[in-house]
């Protein structure tokens, strides 16, 4: 049998192409087994990944704040919605998939790699991942709200010209498998069960001039709600399942943690305080701030872990002009400083920034503070 000889260059691309084969199987195989990555969430990282290679002009990102509608990071890579397009910066600040579009009102919910961008003045909507859009669709009315489940199934909460408002799921096919009409409530929010199954809506009315909301949860197979929750008094402005079949409720004078879909837990009454700001991430690990007696100048930061026990509590002499958290760290805004926070609450970091406050996110090791000077990225540590 005759050898093949090959040069010293075709070894080295086969040796760089076996090692990357190599490193990606060690991914995938350790991903399957903590069941958070399928095959086409793995193609997108792939893609995403080569996609990614190069660096760019790194950090401070000119960007004008005004056109920043939502920051959301996964994997590392910074998803933008901004007023013309969608995009992702990687950590060295290149741009790496722009996917403009014509929304006149944009909102975005994602749910890991996955996005679902929609057109709150139309009923334009799409679905995206890192890399592509998956899908281009349009409701049938004006849509009020949107979630994206962890299987890819998707939904909307439309108006209607017979009742106040429709939530409509699909599955990962586009196609309707849950219809329900709300006929005198509207949808604020909705959000959708990791393992497809349930979905937990957000409603608001009014009656005798006070405002009420309620907390539905929907199995798509019934045509009967499985649960529903009565928040007199109460406007609920986020509903979120994490882990398990468990939901975040927060309200504008309450916190609230639903077990198991069906068992309300003893809510965190805000008493004369008032929400203000808040994030929750995947896992279901929250912040919220709270306006002190209705002053912003007089604020408090509370922490919760996924199954709603109290981390830490911090209050300030000022304002908080955004929160957000990952699993390890707490990022708080102030007017003129950043201010990290660990688990047990312990300020290990204050970082400076120039420009006017806009937003901050924190990504583990590095916190961006988005300004009227750019997208700055900084040591979660601090710069001090």
């Amino acid at each position: 049998m005759k050898k093949i000889r090959l040069n010293k260059q075709s070894k080295l691309i086969i040796s760089v192409v076996l090692a990357i084969v190599s490193v990606l199987l060690i991914v995938f195989t350790a991903a399957q087994s903590l069941g958070n990555m399928t095959i086409s969430s793995m193609a997108d990282s792939v893609k995403s990944y080569f996609l990614s290679l190069g660096a760019g002009d790194g950090f401070p990102y000119d960007l004008d704040s005004t056109s920043v509608k939502d920051i959301k990071i996964d994997n590392s890579n910074i998803h933008l919605l901004l007023n013309t397009k969608t995009t992702v910066l990687n950590q060295t600040a290149k741009e790496i998939m722009p996917k403009p579009h014509s929304y006149s009102n944009p909102a975005m919910k994602s749910k890991g790699s996955k996005f679902i961008v929609y057109d709150l003045d139309s009923a334009r909507f799409r679905l995206q991942n890192g890399s592509d859009i998956i899908h281009d669709g349009e409701a049938k009315s004006r849509i009020i709200a949107a979630a994206l489940g962890k299987s890819g199934n998707y939904a909307l909460a439309t108006y209607s010209d017979s009742v106040q408002s429709v939530l409509t799921v699909y599955n990962t096919r586009n196609e309707e498998v849950f219809v329900w009409d709300f006929k005198s409530e509207r949808v604020i929010d909705i959000t959708l069960s990791d393992n497809g199954k349930f979905a937990a809506v957000a409603t608001v009315d009014a009656f005798n001039g006070e405002v009420s909301s309620k907390v539905y949860v929907f199995n798509f197979k019934s045509d009967k709600a499985v649960s529903e929750f009565d928040y007199k008094g109460t406007t609920v402005v986020k509903v979120d399942y994490v882990k398990g079949d468990n939901i975040i409720v927060m309200g504008d004078n309450i916190r609230s943690y639903i077990k198991n879909n069906t068992k309300r837990n003893d809510d965190i009454n805000f008493g004369s305080d008032i929400l203000y700001k808040y994030c929750i991430t995947d896992s279901g690990r929250s912040a919220v701030v709270l306006s002190q007696y209705g002053s912003t100048s007089l604020s408090k930061l509370s922490v919760y872990t996924n199954n709603g026990k109290e981390q830490f509590t911090v209050s300030f002499n000022k304002e908080m002009k955004w929160v957000d958290c990952d699993e390890k760290y707490t990022a708080v805004l102030f007017e003129n400083e950043v201010r990290t926070f660990n688990k047990k609450g312990k300020q290990i970091g204050s970082i400076s920034f120039t420009g006017e406050p806009v937003r901050v996110a924190v990504d583990g090791s590095r916190t961006y503070v988005l300004t009227t000077s750019g997208l700055q990225c900084c040591d979660t540590r601090g710069t001090d």
